[in-house]
């Protein structure tokens, strides 16, 4: 089944980011079964041509490739779609105009703006074009963040966008736009993530987070609050934790020997 095809069934996910621009890191983690791989754009040192190579390591495991490209941008998602993700999220969408702009990157005409010219994405130019035009919108699921406190006002608008798959919250900047950056768990930001979460699943859209959820407990919070979907914890933090752990194992080991 495809990763679409499990968001629309409200199946349970959780995916994990990729923050370096290494096709090995990636595959590595591909194989490890996440549900999806976040492939981060908005934050990393990552060009066009390292993340072709990212999603090509994903279709080698057996994770779902979304891509979180730097900016709402129809000329910045063109290039990612044509490698032919199975996701594309789209960052600091704060209104139903941003939204429509973000939907119409993603929609050849009449039912966008999306220019065409796909690569990978129609099997290297190999496939039957008409058959690649009627399911490419199918094939993509089409992700915009809630970031901000006006994307949660305009969020009655926003939701009713044509061809909109889903919506992301992402709580450390949601909280910085009332004031509070990084204090994910004020009642405050709490109260504005539950009302993305109700408005979202009263309109039939399925709903996620990005979150550094690092136990159990953590990630059952988040689900329990209404979440589908999460995306928790990166190589970046993965690889400083276990650095963290060797380092101190060391210097364990030498306070031993030192006399």
């Amino acid at each position: 089944m495809t990763f679409k095809k499990r968001l629309k069934s409200g199946e349970i996910m959780f995916g994990f980011e990729i923050d370096y621009p290494d096709p090995s890191i990636t595959e590595m983690a591909s194989r490890q079964g996440f549900d999806f791989l976040w492939l981060d754009m908005e934050h990393e040192a990552v060009d066009n041509e390292s993340i072709l190579g990212e999603i090509i390591a994903c279709s080698a495991g057996k994770s779902a490739s979304l891509v979180r490209v730097p900016c709402n941008e129809p000329w910045v998602a063109k290039r990612i779609l044509e490698m032919g993700p199975d996701g594309i999220i789209f960052p600091m969408v704060n209104s139903v105009t941003e939204a429509k702009l973000a939907m119409d990157s993603c929609m050849y005409p009449p039912y966008g703006k999306r220019g065409f010219g796909p690569r990978r994405a129609c099997n290297y130019m190999l496939e039957d074009m008409s058959t690649y035009i009627n399911e490419a919108p199918e094939r993509l699921c089409r992700f915009i963040q809630i970031e901000h406190i006006d994307a949660v006002r305009d969020l009655d608008a926003i939701l009713k966008v044509p061809f909109l798959d889903g919506v992301i919250v992402g709580p450390c900047d949601l909280s910085g736009s009332i004031g509070l950056l990084n204090d994910i768990f004020n009642p405050k930001v709490l109260d504005l993530i539950d009302e993305v979460i109700a408005k979202s699943k009263a309109a039939g859209i399925p709903v996620g987070i990005a979150v550094g959820a690092d136990t159990t407990e953590q990630l059952k919070f988040w689900l329990d609050r209404g979440f589908q979907f999460i995306s928790a914890g990166c190589d970046l933090g993965e690889l400083g934790a276990a650095m963290s752990r060797r380092k101190r194992m060391m210097d364990k080991v030498k306070n031993e020997y030192i006399r």
